[in-house]
């Protein structure tokens, strides 16, 4: 990170491997600092090869009406498609959606979650679909999901065969991030293909640079 900061490098390319849940919750492993902490670019790199013609998922969240989350957004399709042109693969767009919270559908016998999760299905469909038209992608290249984004992103870029994903990470940190992690933290170990993450445009690196120090 120090050397980032201080030779504004674009991109940390990093080897990672798979950490067992007793490492990883007692031990904050280097790929979580520099998720949290790195503020450019970090490619972690897995065993497999990049494909001409291969698949590569972005992975965004087009539920949030948080200016920063949809400028993100647009930042990881931009770098998708950027990348998925260079490497002549096909890009999905990939958003996941919650579904029937268990408490509502116990508290109250006249839900119907079918009909909930339709709906839900539906919406971010529709939003996943708007996005995709700004960017010229084809409808048939965007999938919806049901469930936590650490469960069901492992599982589509599997059943694509991805190369890559590409996503976001807001970088928390703190008491915030041994409680409840990340997303893209919680993907990682999960995940067999190579993971770029992005952070926010505004994204403040909480290490100073030893050149600021001094």
């Amino acid at each position: 990170i120090q050397e980032v900061l201080e030779q504004r490098h674009d991109l940390v390319v990093k080897a990672t491997h798979h950490h067992s849940f007793l490492q990883t919750f007692i031990f904050t492993p280097t790929d979580w600092h520099l998720l949290r902490k790195c503020p450019c670019p970090v490619l972690l790199v897995k065993e497999g090869h990049w494909q001409r013609g291969g698949n590569i998922i972005a992975a965004i969240n087009c539920s949030s009406d948080d200016p920063d989350q949809k400028l993100l957004n647009e930042r990881i399709t931009q770098e998708g498609s950027d990348i998925a042109e260079l490497l002549g693969s096909n890009l999905y767009l990939v958003n996941t959606y919650p579904g029937t919270p268990v408490n509502v559908a116990i508290e109250l016998p006249e839900f119907d979650p079918n009909a909930y999760n339709e709906a839900i299905r539906k919406h971010h469909e529709s939003l996943l679909l708007s996005h995709a038209d700004k960017f010229g992608i084809g409808h048939l290249w965007t999938r919806v999901a049901e469930g936590l984004p650490e469960e069901v992103l492992p599982d589509m870029a599997e059943e694509l065969k991805a190369t890559l994903m590409i996503m976001g990470c807001v970088g928390r940190t703190g008491l915030s991030a041994a409680l409840l992690g990340n997303t893209a933290e919680h993907v990682i170990d999960r995940l067999s293909c190579d993971i770029l993450i992005l952070k926010p445009a505004d994204y403040s690196c909480p290490v100073d640079s030893r050149r600021h120090q001094s």
